[in-house]
């Protein structure tokens, strides 16, 4: 089942959007801040410029500070600011200006040149600049201060409107570069929409791979779509030959079965009636194995290609295998089972990888084969290391398969030669099994003595 999530888009579109959000918060902080800290220093200047004019007309004469303050010391004041000045003798009596302005003097650092503080008179925020000069006094402050100070409206004012002209170009910008990156990411996502067109437009029976161009980002998605179609294509085209072969194969003994039982409703004749019964009885039992052969076909073609090999133990799967074949022989015979033994005389495992169902499947029906058509008296298994691959040999004494026989035996539903009914298909699905397990199957004749079935299979890896 599909779960939907949120849209891919939508998700870019919103981080992008947190991220321009951010980006432009931060901006207009910095630039709040900047702009502050400039317009604080433009008006500073001119602040500490009116206090030094003022301070440049104070003298000492007569035992008194003298002040002649110039207009052109007030003459930037902006609009709407208002403007507080003191002169202080080096007593700290005010001389001229505002009396009642009495910001806290720093007599101790009036060497070290003019000072730029913050302060509060009449409950208006205000900026100080306080600058001392020198006087020929004895005195423990020899200092004549000018303190001057104005409101700060006009800086306000400034910054907020350079603030907010930077707000907008800023928001202007930014929606700008949202639609740019709305625009940019639909293109981005494109390929997705093609790649979703191409399979949309695909017929049903069309599993070719995709031939489309898909940037690297998607190159996996359509890798695995195209992997996925082609085992699909793979299931299917078995699934078409299984039910051919199986259509083909049936058509015959089922036509002939129905014949039989229709010739038997037709015959008063009690001898003619048990020879349609017997046939009958034959042909069922020969549609029952070869649907049987069918279903064992199917399924060791099937799991060539879905099952996951896991370690198998030969010697196990020969045990169970000979074991429940050879329960059902309708004559006594001679069989045994030999496993690779050490110097010391205990088993060796025969270790592989591969599906232990198939490989009992191919088992079985050698064994099968062994007993039907060869063995009179022995069946013999054993197995051998043979370097990197095990050899497992089916020996019996019987007239085994004519070399001329050997290929066609290997090839699924081929005509019989002797005459047998059936599909072919037990050597036919070892054959399968054998190459989807990487090893092959071959045949022995040993003269005077008997035929072997000969499979071979590569080790497990240690």
């Amino acid at each position: 089942m599909i779960v939907p999530g949120r849209s891919l888009y939508l998700r870019l579109v919103v981080r992008m959007g947190v991220v321009l959000a951010l980006a432009v918060a931060a901006v207009l902080l910095g630039i709040w801040f900047s702009t502050r800290a400039a317009v604080d220093r433009a008006y500073d200047r001119w602040l500490l410029g009116s206090a030094l004019q003022v301070a440049e007309n104070t003298w000492y004469q007569n035992g008194e500070v003298n002040v002649d303050v110039p207009l052109a010391a007030f003459s930037a004041l902006a609009p709407g600011d208002q403007i507080f000045y003191t002169v202080l003798d080096p007593n700290g009596r005010s001389v001229a200006g505002d009396s009642e302005f009495r910001p806290p003097i720093p007599w101790d650092k009036l060497a070290e040149g003019p000072i730029v503080v913050d302060g509060t008179y009449q409950e208006m925020p205000i900026r100080i600049a306080i600058v001392g000069r020198r006087m020929p006094v004895a005195a423990a402050h020899p200092w004549a201060v000018v303190a001057m100070a104005h409101t700060q409206n006009a800086r306000v004012r400034f910054t907020r409107n350079l603030a907010d002209n930077t707000l907008l170009i800023t928001i202007a910008t930014g929606v700008l570069t949202l639609l740019a990156a709305l625009w940019t990411l639909r293109q981005a996502l494109a390929p997705l929409k093609q790649i979703e067109a191409a399979i949309r437009e695909r017929d049903s029976n069309d599993l070719v791979p995709l031939a489309v161009t898909a940037p690297a980002e998607t190159l996996a998605l359509v890798g695995a779509i195209n992997d996925f179609m082609q085992r699909l294509a793979t299931s299917r085209a078995l699934m078409r030959r299984v039910i051919g072969d199986a259509a083909h194969q049936l058509r015959t003994p089922v036509t002939a079965l129905t014949a039989q039982a229709e010739m038997l409703t037709q015959t008063d004749d009690e001898t003619a009636r048990q020879s349609h019964i017997a046939r009958i009885q034959k042909q069922a039992r020969g549609l029952g194995g070869l649907i049987h052969q069918l279903i064992n076909h199917a399924m060791v073609q099937h799991r060539a290609d879905s099952v996951a090999p896991v370690p198998v133990d030969l010697g196990e799967l020969l045990q169970d295998a000979m074991r429940e074949t050879l329960s059902y022989a309708d004559r006594d015979i001679d069989f045994s089972l030999q496993m690779p033994e050490t110097s010391a005389g205990a088993s060796v495992p025969a270790m592989i990888v591969g599906d232990a169902l198939s490989l009992r499947e191919a088992i079985k029906n050698v064994l099968v084969n062994a007993l039907a058509y060869g063995a009179p008296h022995r069946l013999y298994v054993d197995v051998t290391d043979d370097g990197d691959q095990w050899r497992l040999r089916f020996f019996d004494d019987g007239p085994g398969i004519p070399e001329t026989e050997w290929q066609r035996v290997r090839t699924p539903f081929s005509s019989r030669a002797d005459g047998r009914e059936g599909a072919s298909l037990g050597l036919a699905m070892v054959a399968e099994v054998m190459r989807a397990h990487g090893g092959q199957m071959a045949f022995e004749r040993i003269d005077g003595e008997g035929f072997a079935v000969v499979l071979t299979l590569p080790k497990a890896s240690a």
